[in-house]
């Protein structure tokens, strides 16, 4: 009697996935919540500066130096372009977290909305700009993106694989379309040798200039169109609810990008030219940031 009972019980246990899995066929809405870990690709950041050279700041004295007046007149010290600086930076591992609502019941498709938010780490790498004659005036330059964030909304696809022999997972590969809002804490620091140094550069610079500091700190933010390719494998807890893994590449379609921004700082006052002056600025673009991320996360059928 006993063995009997024991033979029926392991029968019904054994059962279960298959019958939890012939419910895998789901049809009707469903919500889904996942956390999990991003890797952002590495990223080329470009620095456009609109302003002026040392020499040309008409916040510093009148001086002379080697015969030559500074700063030089103001009709000829304009803003222009300078040039462009490029930096690469590594933003490492961060943390990304998703809501979805979709629907299974056309075919062996689903169509899902998701909300998407993940954020990255900072990297600070110093500042080279091949070509600029101002370079030499530095002791320190260098960028710093002190953390990345990207708030997402995608409309996405996916096609379930059939279950095959009664097995509680499903398989699954998608792709989705939607709008980021990327958000980079950005920031950079130059400070001007010494007065000997800048008097010894050929053509001198200004004294009044050294050892001042120029400082940015802006947190840029752009709507980028982005994609994603999603691969995932659900496993069936009950006849509701199933454990979701997912594998997602993501990247944006154009380039980052935010023009216009003043310096906190340009040689320890204003980011102008001259007193109520025109404005220095700069820009920053980036080439469509991309990430890699793994989540776990419960998908719940109504």
């Amino acid at each position: 009697m006993h063995r009997a009972r024991l033979a029926f019980t392991v029968a019904a246990l054994a059962a279960v996935p298959s019958t939890v899995a012939a419910d895998g066929d789901r049809r009707g809405f469903y919500f889904g919540a996942e956390l999990g870990v991003s890797m952002a690709m590495p990223i080329e950041s470009t620095r456009t500066n609109v302003g002026i050279p040392t020499n040309c700041d008409q916040w510093l004295e009148p001086v002379v130096v080697g015969g030559m007046r500074l700063p030089l007149p103001a009709e000829s010290c304009q803003p222009r372009s300078l040039p462009a600086s490029a930096s690469e930076f590594d933003l490492g591992a961060g943390m990304l977290a998703g809501l979805s609502v979709g629907y299974a019941g056309v075919g062996p498709f689903r169509l899902e909305a998701e909300y998407l938010h993940r954020r990255q780490g900072g990297e600070r790498v110093s500042l080279f700009v091949p070509g600029d004659p101002k370079q030499r005036e530095f002791s320190v330059r260098d960028e710093e993106i002190r953390g990345l964030r990207a708030d997402a909304v995608f409309l996405n696809v996916y096609y379930d694989f059939p279950n095959l022999g009664g097995s509680a997972f499903t398989p699954y590969v998608g792709v989705g379309l939607g709008s980021t809002r990327v958000r980079i804490d950005y920031s950079a620091t130059s400070i001007r040798r010494g007065e000997e140094v800048l008097r010894a550069l050929d053509p001198q610079r200004h004294p009044g200039a050294a050892n001042k500091v120029s400082y940015a700190s802006e947190s840029l933010s752009d709507r980028l169109w982005s994609y994603q390719l999603v691969g995932g494998l659900d496993y069936a807890l009950t006849e509701r609810i199933s454990l979701a893994g997912k594998v997602r590449y993501g990247r944006a379609l154009g380039d980052f990008r935010q023009d216009g921004n003043s310096w906190r700082s340009l040689r320890g006052h204003a980011s102008t030219v001259a007193p109520g002056g025109a404005p220095v600025h700069y820009g920053i673009s980036v080439p469509g940031p991309g990430f890699w991320a793994f989540s776990l996360g419960l998908k719940s059928f109504f």
